[in-house]
């Protein structure tokens, strides 16, 4: 029994089998035998040695004093329904062959034949931060999510109400449950992965034990079940660095199945002019050829009060007066610790503040900051400064959700306005493929794996 894959060629615009292997003679493919040679449903030929001679016959070279069977294929009857397809799969058992475009070719007609919007499947949805860079592209069309957070599913749905949701464990969800997808999106819970999270769960070499440590192969096994054009995973850059082993298992996994992945870091102050400077790696692969962002290689030259609201007196003091007391107890906690010659400390920002440290989805927790310099102390960041500073503004807004939630949808790092940027340049690169089958040519700004 032999199963291979294999490109298909073409010969003055039509597709062409061409089949070159010594163990077509052990499959009992003769060299000079004939070929009988027959369609069957569902784009599959049936190719069985016979003894009468037909149209069809097994031809040969000499390799190495032997002769080296041949099975060349050129009929636009017989290949009709292989136009457009690029590989094919061969499964082989004695005196039988069948031959039938791969899976990975049969997705990519499909999505082709489907065209523009393609249908996106967003997995770890969250609140949607992620979501709206996909949704504001006319190019996508959002067919689903999923989510198991039943308050962030809450929040989603009410982002979307036209989305089918799956509040659930990717780990219970079947892919056929899904519909059918051309992108696949994934903000994968970085807990695991972090810094601050391997720190505090002892992950150390082990991140992948974690709680949420192997819903990477969930995910995969979705890909793997619906091959869409493209697939696009955020995280933390630990999740594709040396002391994590998931992200290059993840992208040689895709790889394995006829992905072209490529890898890079987001450095949102230095690269892309944003305020914040949460560093995030991005893995982006497509059936066609890898994906090179265009990376504006601009530094934030504004300020944070482009992103606060403007001074209130009598707010901010009310404010400052809320958490003094959480202020006071943390002042003391970091002096301890810097007598004890540890770095703990939290983080005061103003108006006139060049860079707005990290906001961690704890941030509503009043731990490390970053606090906001006002009148009568310091505050906590609003709503939505959170939202401008991020560059995600609900449509729904966070009215009817608590302050906790509003933050921790918020803080689960994705920057919208990067990924919305992001999102562009894939649309315009699988639209360009769609179209064209060229590879266009890679920007002048590019990170490689």
């Amino acid at each position: 029994m032999l199963t291979a894959f294999q490109k298909l060629g073409s010969n003055k615009g039509c597709a062409r089998v061409w089949i070159e292997s010594p163990r077509l003679q052990q499959l009992g493919f003769e060299a000079g035998s004939f070929l009988d040679v027959r369609q069957r449903a569902g784009d599959t030929l049936h190719l069985v040695p016979v003894a009468h001679r037909t149209r069809n016959r097994v031809s040969f070279r000499q390799m190495s004093g032997l002769p080296c069977p041949i099975i060349d294929l050129n009929s636009r009857r017989l290949l009709s329904d292989f136009q457009g397809h690029t590989e094919i799969k061969l499964s082989a058992s004695f005196k039988r062959l069948q031959v039938t475009p791969s899976v990975r070719s049969f997705h990519i007609v499909r999505h082709r034949t489907h065209g523009l919007p393609l249908p996106a499947i967003e997995y770890f949805a969250g609140g949607g931060t992620l979501t709206s860079a996909v949704t504001d592209d006319p190019r996508f069309k959002l067919a689903g999510a999923v989510e198991i957070s039943p308050r962030f599913a809450a929040h989603f749905a009410l982002e979307h109400p036209d989305v089918p949701l799956y509040q659930c464990d990717i780990r219970d969800l079947d892919p056929g449950d899904l519909p059918s997808a051309a992108f696949m999106f994934a903000s994968l819970p970085c807990t695991c992965f972090s810094t601050t999270g391997v720190a505090k769960k002892g992950l150390k070499g082990g991140s992948e034990l974690g709680d949420d440590g192997d819903l990477f192969l969930s995910f995969a096994h979705h890909v793997a079940a619906h091959m869409p054009l493209a697939v696009m995973v955020e995280n933390v850059p630990g999740f594709f660095g040396p002391n994590a082993i998931a992200g290059r298992v993840l992208m040689a996994h895709l790889e394995r199945l006829g992905y072209h992945v490529h890898c890079f870091q987001l450095n949102p102050w230095d690269e892309w002019a944003e305020p914040q400077d949460r560093k995030r790696g991005v893995m982006v692969a497509t059936l066609f050829a890898r994906f090179y962002p265009a990376i504006p290689m601009k530094r934030f030259d504004g300020s944070a009060g482009d992103y606060l609201d403007t001074a209130d007196p009598m707010r901010d003091r009310v404010e400052a007066e809320r958490i003094r007391n959480c202020i006071a107890g943390r002042a003391e906690h970091m002096e301890r610790h810097r007598a004890a010659g540890n770095g703990f400390g939290f983080t005061v920002i103003d108006p006139q503040s060049s860079k707005v440290p990290t906001i961690l989805r704890s941030y509503w927790k009043i731990n490390c900051g970053p606090f906001v310099a006002c009148e009568g102390g310091v505050r906590m960041l609003r709503v939505p400064e959170i939202e401008r500073l991020m560059g995600f503004v609900p449509r729904k807004g966070f009215t009817s959700r608590s302050y906790a939630t509003a933050v921790e949808i918020l803080g689960q790092g994705v920057q919208t306005r990067i990924f919305r940027q992001l999102i562009g340049q894939l649309g315009d690169f699988l639209e360009h493929m769609l179209k064209t089958d060229r590879v266009p040519t890679p920007p002048q700004y590019r990170l490689f794996n």
